[in-house]
């Protein structure tokens, strides 16, 4: 149970991670540019606790597989071929959050019974990802 569970955060964290450099080269505006880099370096902190928690409990995290993030790749240079712009990309991330926190919100009832730890690092994730929500809301009007 806390192996699978981890390893979604991992996973949810890892593709957030991966989502925003490919989707960096692509900002044109500076304050959309700042907030997903703080975005970056909170998700980073939050893999670093994942890492921290596995090696603790001698768990292994899976990547995601070279398709899944080929796939994210290849759809993210699709969508920003023809709109570059401030609130396209803020309607993809927007997108990315909403799927990172509903799965968040069924792998927490899903494995209720973790460790403590592990579900404290989730709820903190879900609040997070949930806060960024609302931010990025406002650079759709940019």
């Amino acid at each position: 149970m806390n192996q699978k569970f981890l390893n979604e955060i991992y996973k949810n964290t890892k593709m957030a991670v991966q989502s925003i450099e490919n989707m960096y080269p692509k900002f044109r505006s500076t304050k959309l540019k700042q907030f997903m880099k703080n975005a970056q370096e909170k998700y980073m902190k939050y893999l670093e606790q994942c890492k921290k928690i596995a090696q603790e409990k001698k768990l292994e995290l899976k990547d995601a597989s070279f398709f899944s993030k080929t796939m994210l790749k290849m759809s993210i240079s699709m969508s920003t071929l023809f709109d570059k712009s401030s609130e396209h990309i803020a309607e993809l991330f927007l997108l990315g959050t909403v799927r990172g926190t509903l799965s968040l919100y069924k792998e927490l009832k899903t494995y209720k019974d973790a460790d403590k730890d592990i579900v404290d690092l989730a709820k903190s994730l879900k609040n997070f990802e949930e806060q960024s929500f609302e931010e990025i809301k406002t650079y759709l009007q940019e």
